[in-house]
Parts: structure tokens; C-alpha cells; sequence
């Protein structure tokens, strides 16, 4: 698969909302759903930019797959497989596409195969697809393989594996998983159990989450009629007992559908007005999957070069690293985050003498996009350089420095002791400043004293009315802790070797009405000497 799906671990385009407030059902554009033509068996690429279907917009009517993706957010005009791709030997309904919609699969009778219907790719390169090659053994067999479906790391590798199976239709199939090894080849591959190989387990699709799998049978009982759609789940190193997606199931076939990165909805062929239309259902909650964001980077120089640099990515919510590896030769990379946990992302030059990147990615709300895009310049320090520190940060209600700042901590001091001309000024900037007279908050942690002279009335010694000055001191309770935060962080910066003098400091908090820009940041900002 492509070197620059870096990483798994774990995606729409624009913000993804909360579910309650979306759709539940939408279909998509008329660039894909014309009114006048059929479309059938969808299946998206998990970043959400690729599509390939079934339409009958040929000839005589005739029922061929077509491809489209998208173009700066618009689909471009759907396009026939070409003549090397699609065949009368193929299994019809047997397109899929990899992760990054670049990678398509399909299932063909033609030579040379190992059995019957063999799993066979071919990859996009600009307008065109190279020649296809089959995926020979294991993963084909004397039987028949279709409806190949890749997990986001191109590791595993779901199928059908059937006794009987022509362009049309399959029966008596299973599904398989296989796992693909260090050196590039496929395992040898495993039976999904009984409880979802029931006796003609078809069309696979494993989501991007790389643990929710939907399939469609038509041996389950209770079923609405002919095949219908069912879920599982890998959990704890074993499938759930399968349940039917009634949401969308139907007394008729239910079976080649798709669900993008994002995980909210999921995209099926359905009788529109006219035509047979694409639409996409919204899954309910208890469903859903956990959802996928790919990150797409360049790193390069102020000209646009390729720099030498490592990429790292650390699970925040877990304290665990789950990547490392290297950019591209065009210094292009791309990975995968799993909704759910805080993730930093650190880009280190091979150069000590260069600035670093550092970004933080937080999946815990809900809220995820389907693509990120990132644009990562390293260059040699100058003076009035500013780069942020976005893995610093604080514990709650506190000035102590969290675990994790130590990473981008310790990248800075990297820097500072390889520019020995230049001074390092610490910023912490406080959005959403506090105060109260009583300690109304449990994150108005400080205190401010201050002294206020008043007049008062008193009685003198003879019983005379008069007025005289006093000294009231009143308390003021507030959360601005930058300037204790800044010291932390420059005493960090000399447990590491760094000479305070090298060192300065700029505070500053200001009150913040929108809760959502409420934060603390911390920036550097390199001085020549």
C-alpha cells in the first residue's frame, strides 16, 4: 500500500456536528445522483474524497462501475472504470477502495488467477489506473474471493471467500481476515467465527476505527428479508454477537454499503423519486463508530525544500506514543487519528540548530474533522522568531507543568543550547482571566491583596461627630498564574543546562466572555544577542 499512510491509529469535509442536531438522512450531490440514471453499490474511501458505484449511464442501459473524487470539496464529473479495470469477468458488485480512495480492488475471473473469482488492484496515478495485479496466494484460493476491505494502516485485510459465485451474485460464502506481514506479504488467511459466519456471510466492510465490522447475511434469524446488514464489534480480543442495523435494513437485499471516516453516516443505494439514488442514513449513537481524522503535512523549508526530519505522534489521553516515522521524499506525509483521545504531533529536524513543529489534536469532543491540513517551515533561528509550544501546558487550577510538556520542553532547550547567540523569551498568555471578592470558583486559586484608604464616622473624646481616614485591606481572588507558570518553565529549562540568563520572560491575561477561546498559551520568541 502507499508509504505515506504512515500511521494508524487512529476522519467530514467542514466540521462534523453533533449528531443530534444532523440529518438523518441526506443524499448526495445530483455531480453523483443524477435524476434520469441508477446508481447502486457505493462504497467511499475513509477520507472521504473517492467513490466508486454502480450506474447504468452505458449503452443499452447496462450496469457499469464508475469512479469520482473530490476536487477542492466538489465532486468532479463520474467517470466509467476504463477498459484494463472493468470487464464482463469481473464480479459486479465487488469494488472497493483503499483508505485513501488512491487504491482499488476488485474481483475478476481473468488469467492469470489461482481459482475462480481472485481479489485482484490496480492504483490511481493522476486520470488513469495502473494494470491490476492479482493478490495471488494466500489471500486467493481455489474458491472465490471478492469485496476486499483494508483497515486504515493497510495491515488487515477483510474478504468474502464463497463456493458459488458469477458476475451477478455469490452464495455460500465466508468471511476472512488476513494480516499482512513485516516483509510485505500477506498471512495466511482466519475465519471470522461462527457467530458471524453464519453460512453466506457477504460483502465485508471493515470501518475506520479498524474494530467495527458490517457485513450482510441471510442466515440470521429475525431478518427483515433477503440479506440484511449486521455490526460487530473486536472487542478485548474477540467479535460481539452481531445485531441488525434495522435502521437501514428492508424486505429486500441489504448489502454493499460504505462508511466514511467521519462514522456518522452511512452511505447505501435507496428508491428515490425516479431513480434508484446514493443516499447516506444517519447511525444512531449506539452504532456508530468512533470516528477518523486524517492529517495531511508538508514539511519543508521557507523556499519549499525538503527538510530531513523525523515525525512523532504521542496519544496524550493514554501517555503513550503510537508513531514514528518519516516524512516523504517530497516531504509529504499523511496519517490517521482515532476520535477519542488528545494527540500531539511533533515534527524534529535532523538539525539541532533548526525550529521544531508541534501541534495538538483534540478528538475527546465530538467535533472532528474528516481532513486536516498542515503546513510544517523549519528553518535555522532568527532573530524575532515566534513558534508555539502547544504540548506545554498546566495541571487544572494549577501552575505545575504537566507530564507531557516535558516533550516540547526538552525539543526547546535543544534548540537554545544550538543557538548560543541568541535569547529565548518565554510567553504565557492568559485568555479568560478571572476574579471575584469571595473565592467563587475553584480556578480563582491566587490572591491580591489591596489596601484602600476610606473615611469613616467616629465619636471623639468629648462625644463630638467627626470623620477620619482608614486603612481597609480586602482580598481578591483570581486565576492569573502565568508569571508563576513562565518561572516553572524557565526552572525547567535549567534542569536541562540552559543559563537563566539566557532566558527571559512576557506575561499577559485578559478576560475572555466565549468559554470555547478560553486558554492558556505558551509561545517562544528568540532575541539576537
Amino acid at each position: 500500500m502507499k508509504k505515506y499512510l504512515l500511521f494508524f491509529f487512529v476522519f467530514a469535509v467542514g466540521l462534523a456536528q453533533n449528531v443530534f442536531a444532523q440529518a438523518k438522512i441526506r443524499k448526495l450531490p445530483t455531480t453523483i445522483n443524477h435524476p434520469a440514471i441508477n446508481q447502486y453499490a457505493p462504497y467511499m474511501s475513509f477520507d472521504g474524497d473517492a467513490i466508486v458505484y454502480l450506474s447504468d449511464n452505458a449503452e443499452d442501459y447496462a450496469i457499469v462501475p464508475f469512479f469520482s473524487y473530490r476536487d477542492g470539496g466538489d465532486w468532479k464529473d463520474p467517470m466509467p472504470l476504463p477498459k484494463n479495470v472493468y470487464t464482463r469477468l469481473n464480479y459486479l458488485k465487488g469494488y472497493t477502495l483503499g483508505p485513501d480512495g488512491k487504491t482499488l480492488f476488485l474481483s475478476t475471473l481473468k488469467s492469470p488467477g489461482v481459482g475462480g473469482f481472485d481479489i485482484w488492484m490496480t492504483e490511481r496515478k493522476g486520470a488513469s489506473w495502473s494494470e491490476p495485479k492479482n493478490l495471488a496466494v494466500p489471500i486467493n484460493s481455489r474458491g472465490h474471493e471478492a469485496c476486499a476491505t483494508l483497515t486504515p494502516d493497510g495491515t488487515m485485510l477483510y474478504f468474502q471467500r464463497c463456493e458459488k459465485m458469477d458476475q451477478q451474485s455469490s452464495s455460500g460464502c465466508k468471511i476472512f481476515v488476513s494480516k499482512k506481514k513485516s516483509n510485505g506479504q500477506w498471512d495466511e488467511p482466519v475465519e471470522l467465527p461462527a457467530s458471524i459466519n453464519s453460512g453466506n456471510s457477504q460483502a465485508p466492510r471493515i470501518l475506520a476505527d479498524a474494530e467495527t465490522l458490517i457485513f450482510s447475511s441471510d442466515k440470521f434469524s429475525g431478518s427483515k428479508g433477503g440479506m440484511d446488514l449486521y455490526l460487530t464489534r473486536f472487542k478485548n480480543g474477540e467479535w460481539t454477537t452481531p445485531v441488525p442495523m434495522d435502521f437501514v435494513n428492508t424486505q429486500k437485499d441489504d448489502q454493499y454499503v460504505s462508511v466514511n471516516g467521519v462514522g456518522r453516516y452511512l452511505l447505501r443505494d435507496s428508491p428515490g423519486a425516479k431513480k434508484n439514488e446514493l443516499v447516506e442514513y444517519l447511525i444512531p449513537e449506539d452504532l456508530r463508530p468512533k470516528g477518523l481524522t486524517r492529517v495531511d503535512g508538508k514539511v519543508s523549508d521557507p523556499n519549499g525544500a525538503m527538510v530531513a526530519s523525523y515525525i512523532s505522534v504521542v496519544d496524550l489521553t493514554k501517555d503513550k506514543k503510537v508513531f514514528n516515522g518519516r516524512p516523504a521524499k517530497d516531504g509529504t506525509f499523511t496519517l490517521f487519528l482515532l476520535e477519542g483521545s488528545e494527540y500531539n504531533l511533533a515534527i524534529d529536524p535532523e538539525q539541532s540548530n533548526i525550529n521544531f513543529y508541534s501541534k495538538e489534536f483534540d478528538l475527546t469532543n465530538g467535533d472532528i474533522q474528516q481532513v486536516e491540513r498542515i503546513s510544517a517551515t523549519l528553518k535555522p533561528i532568527e532573530d524575532g522568531d515566534e513558534f508555539g509550544l502547544d504540548l506545554v501546558a498546566f495541571e487544572q487550577y494549577s501552575d505545575e507543568l504537566t507530564n507531557s510538556s516535558g516533550d516540547d520542553l526538552k525539543r526547546l532547550a535543544r534548540v537554545i543550547k544550538s543557538n548560543p547567540n541568541f535569547k529565548f523569551e518565554i510567553q504565557v498568555l492568559l485568555a479568560g482571566y478571572l476574579q471575584d471578592s469571595v473565592q467563587s470558583d475553584p480556578d480563582l486559586t491566587e490572591v491580591l491583596l489591596d489596601s484602600v484608604i476610606t473615611s469613616i464616622d467616629d465619636i471623639d473624646s468629648l462625644g463630638q461627630l467627626y470623620q477620619r481616614d482608614s486603612l481597609l485591606v480586602q482580598s481578591i481572588y483570581h486565576n492569573d498564574r502565568t508569571k508563576k507558570q513562565a518561572e516553572n518553565i524557565i526552572n525547567y529549562l535549567m534542569d536541562q543546562g540552559i543559563d537563566p540568563g539566557r532566558l527571559g520572560c512576557f506575561i499577559n491575561s485578559r478576560p475572555e466572555a466565549i468559554d470555547e477561546k478560553k486558554k492558556i498559551t505558551v509561545r517562544v520568541k528568540a532575541y539576537k544577542i
